[in-house]
């Protein structure tokens, strides 16, 4: 057997220097800096401390340490491990506040676990695979299958927690991370204490066209319900927007007007309850309560017919101000009417957007050619970001060969006018890149 299970001592478990949630760092406490500002670790050491200790159904993963004798090296469990430390000693937090934030935890309990049951395994080799089971989706059903929407509701509500106020949000940010609306990156940063400030309104529940405050079920199309959830979502994010928890009623029913003036709110209503979580998106034919139908059948339309490049429900949140300057103008070019200039935009985004990555990863990017960038975007998503080799095989491709329709080669040629390309041809590469451009836009600062 190539694991063993045994009690391990949590001083003796060192953090992981590297780790996939974070690029590789030197030392300890910034490792535990990393963990407390951008993974969590406040709130599961608060959890931590309530319940007395760890989750039993799940272990710890660890490594013997190469260089330390008895010690190991966390291989599954960097956050849990943090926060055991930091609540045996809160001195390691990175600042005076968060050391009194985890002395009080401390305090709470009568003693912080010392002690933590841990799988032992040879080497972080062998553990690789069932660490992706529990990271890398479902995998056909051999990963960690999630529960949809609605069975987390139904699970609540079998533990009499059916009144909590928060159901139909969490539910609502669940939906919008299954459809991938925004980026998770997003999604993690939406409060969702606005978002239920909000949706115990009727009047802004009516606006989304929700049919309850319980539940995802709609009475307005899924594709016109997407593009509220997307806009309402989107500014509770935008300090400008004043979509906040501080709002009044007044303000949630005012705001709740406005998505209706601007025409971002349904205006096809009165259709079936459809359950939002689990039906397709996008439904041939809508029936009222009389059974008449409210649409006409819709044709399952290529991708390819789309006059933009970006998918109307693709988002994601840019800071660099050129990149986002390229990005939107990308996003609302009528690439049907202005091939040339879809096709130009396209390749800015894509050499802008691989010099960002390159340079926050500390590689050097000094070529002129957007050849060998991509080569080494390819080789850091796969060696730092767990992507694998069929998700990477387009970007390799261009990276490669010079003659393919996709290389930055063919991309310039069209740009300075040696052929003539279609908007088809951006949006086939668009949609060839959308998990890469996606995932290198969401690791950005």
């Amino acid at each position: 057997m190539t694991y063993s299970i045994k009690e391990v001592d949590v001083s003796r478990i060192y953090l992981a220097n590297e780790n996939p949630r974070h690029d590789p760092i030197d030392t300890e406490p910034e490792i535990i800096h990393h963990l407390i500002a951008k993974e969590h670790v406040k709130p599961l050491a608060r959890h931590i401390a309530k319940a007395g200790s760890t989750s039993p159904l799940e272990r710890i993963a660890v490594v013997a340490h190469p260089k330390v004798k008895n010690a190991y090296i966390a291989a599954e469990g960097n956050r849990r491990i943090c926060a055991l430390k930091l609540l045996a000693d809160p001195d390691k937090a990175d600042s005076e506040a968060n050391k009194k934030y985890f002395r009080e935890l401390s305090e709470e309990m009568d003693t912080p676990p010392s002690m933590i049951e841990a799988v032992v395994f040879r080497d972080l080799q062998t553990a690789r695979p069932w660490m992706s089971l529990r990271h890398e989706g479902e995998q056909g059903g051999v990963g960690t299958r999630p529960w949809d929407a609605n069975q987390k509701a139904r699970f609540n509500a079998q533990a009499g927690n059916a009144q909590n106020p928060n159901i139909q949000a969490s539910l609502l940010i669940d939906y919008a991370r299954n459809q991938k609306l925004l980026s998770s990156k997003d999604l993690d940063a939406i409060s969702i204490t606005t978002m239920t400030r909000y949706l115990s309104n009727p009047v802004f529940r009516d606006t989304l066209g929700l049919k309850d405050s319980k539940t995802l079920a709609i009475t307005v199309p899924a594709d016109e319900f997407d593009r509220v959830v997307v806009r309402f979502l989107t500014d509770i994010l935008d300090p400008e927007s004043g979509v906040n928890s501080r709002t009044k009623i007044e303000d949630r029913k005012n705001y709740a007007h406005k998505l209706r003036k601007e025409g971002v709110a349904p205006t096809t209503r009165g259709l079936d309850p459809l359950d939002a979580a689990n039906a397709p998106h996008q439904k041939k034919d809508h029936s009222t309560q009389s059974g008449k139908s409210t649409t006409t059948k819709r044709n399952n339309r290529s991708p390819d017919d789309r006059k933009h490049v970006v998918p109307s429900k693709f988002a994601v949140h840019i800071n660099d101000k050129v990149l986002k300057r390229l990005y939107d103008e990308l996003k609302g070019l009528d690439a049907e009417k202005f091939p040339f200039a879809a096709t130009y935009l396209l390749r800015a985004v894509i050499e802008q957007m691989a010099t960002l990555f390159l340079s926050q990863n500390g590689k050097k990017h000094d070529d002129a050619e957007l050849h060998p960038k991509l080569a080494r975007v390819a080789d850091l998503l796969e060696r730092e970001y767990g992507m694998t080799d069929r998700q990477l095989k387009f970007l390799r491709t261009m990276s490669s060969d010079k003659e393919s329709r996709y290389s930055p080669a063919t991309l310039g040629h069209f740009v300075h006018g040696g052929a003539i390309p279609s908007h088809t041809h951006a949006i086939k590469m668009w949609d060839s890149l959308e998990l890469i451009i996606e995932t290198t836009l969401e690791q950005l600062k």
